[in-house]
C-alpha cells in the first residue's frame, strides 16, 4: 500500500522530509479491522510530530490520526466509518496511508449526508471542541460562550456545537474583515474589543496567556476558562487564587492526544444526529487545501506555516 513514511524528525518546517512509499498493509490483531482510508485531515499535531515535538513518538512511522473510509476486512465489512486517535501516528503507525488498522470497537459510522472526503476533514476539530465544551465544561442551553479564534478549525466546530446545544456563541476574531465575514454567516462576532457589559459562562482559549486578565475579568461566577492550546511564549500566567475560588471559577486543560480511537468514536456517535439534522455545520472543503498522498509534504508544510482558516485534508482514495 502507499503510505507516508517518516524516518527522521526535522528541525524546521522548511526542512521537513516526508516520503510517500510502498509499505506493507497492517497485520491485524484480534479485535481489529482493516479500513481503506479515503481521506484524512492534516492537523497541527501531525506537523509538530514530524518536527519532534512529541519526544515519545516512535521512528520510523506512518503519521496521521484522522480517517474516513470503508471497512475492507473484519467485522462490518463495507461500512463507511470515521474517527481519530490521539496516539495514532505517534506511538504507532497512523492513518496517512491507503489502509489503517482500527479497533472494531472504534467503528463509528459516518453521517449519511457527509461524503467520505468531508468526513475525514471533520474528526479531530469536532472531537476536540465537543470534548472541551460538552464533556468537560458541561455547556448548557442559554449559556454564553466566547470562542477565541473562531475561524480556526476547532473554533468553527465549537461555534457550530454551541448553536446545536442552544447556547449563545460569540466569536472573537483577528480583523474587521473576519468579523464582517462572520456576521455575513449570521454569527455574533467582535474584533479585539468586546463590549464591557458582556460576560461569559465559558471561554474557549487557544491563545494561552494573551489578554489573560481581561478574559478572566469577563468570566462569570461558576464560569470556566477552557484551554485547548498554549503557543510558545504564552505558557505562564499569574492567577489570583482568592478571586478564582470565591467566584467558583474553573480552569480546564484539554488535550485530545489522550483520547484514543474508541473514546473519540463515542463522541462522534453523539454528534452524528447533529450532522444529519443539519444543525452541526461541517468544516468546508477547499480545493486549494486538498492534497493527494503524494503531495502530503506540501500539505504538512501548509499546516505548519498556518493554513489561514482552511482545513487541510488528504484525499487518498475514492
Amino acid at each position: 500500500m502507499k503510505a507516508l513514511y517518516l524516518t527522521k524528525n526535522s528541525d524546521r518546517w522548511e526542512n521537513l522530509t516526508l516520503t510517500c512509499e510502498e509499505r506493507p498493509r497492517p497485520v491485524l490483531k484480534p479485535g481489529e479491522c482493516l479500513v481503506k482510508v479515503a481521506s484524512s485531515g492534516v492537523n497541527p499535531s501531525d506537523g509538530l510530530g514530524a518536527l519532534g515535538y512529541f519526544p515519545h513518538a516512535k521512528l520510523p512511522r506512518i503519521p496521521g490520526r484522522d480517517f474516513a473510509g470503508t471497512v475492507a476486512e473484519g467485522k462490518h465489512a463495507g461500512k463507511k466509518v470515521w474517527g481519530t486517535g490521539g496516539a495514532a501516528g505517534l506511538d504507532f503507525d497512523g492513518t496517512h496511508a491507503e489502509y489503517a488498522a482500527i479497533p472494531e470497537s472504534a467503528l463509528a459510522e459516518i453521517p449519511h449526508n457527509l461524503s467520505l472526503l468531508e468526513a475525514g476533514a471533520q474528526t479531530l476539530p469536532f472531537v476536540t471542541a465537543y470534548y472541551a465544551l460538552v464533556e468537560r465544561a458541561h455547556l448548557q442551553p442559554n449559556q454564553t460562550a466566547l470562542i477565541i479564534g473562531a475561524f480556526g478549525q476547532v473554533g468553527r466546530a465549537a461555534y457550530s456545537i454551541c448553536r446545536w446545544q442552544k447556547a449563545r456563541p460569540i466569536a472573537l476574531l483577528r480583523t474587521p474583515e473576519d468579523v464582517q465575514k462572520a456576521r455575513d454567516l449570521g454569527w455574533e462576532a467582535y474584533c479585539d474589543t468586546l463590549p464591557t457589559d458582556l460576560t461569559f459562562d465559558l471561554i474557549l482559549n487557544p491563545i494561552g496567556n494573551r489578554r489573560w486578565n481581561s478574559f478572566m475579568s469577563s468570566l462569570k461566577r461558576f464560569g470556566k476558562m477552557v484551554l485547548i492550546a498554549a503557543p510558545e511564549g504564552t505558557r505562564e500566567i499569574s492567577i489570583h487564587l482568592l478571586n478564582l475560588y470565591r467566584a467558583n471559577q474553573e480552569i480546564l486543560g484539554i488535550n485530545s492526544v489522550d483520547l484514543d480511537f474508541v473514546q473519540s468514536a463515542a463522541l462522534l456517535q453523539k454528534m452524528k444526529p447533529g450532522f444529519e439534522s443539519g444543525e452541526l455545520e461541517p468544516l468546508p472543503i477547499d480545493p486549494s487545501a486538498t492534497f493527494s498522498l503524494e503531495q502530503a509534504q506540501v500539505a504538512y508544510k501548509k499546516v505548519l506555516q498556518g493554513s489561514k482558516g482552511k482545513r487541510v485534508v488528504l484525499s487518498i482514495a475514492e
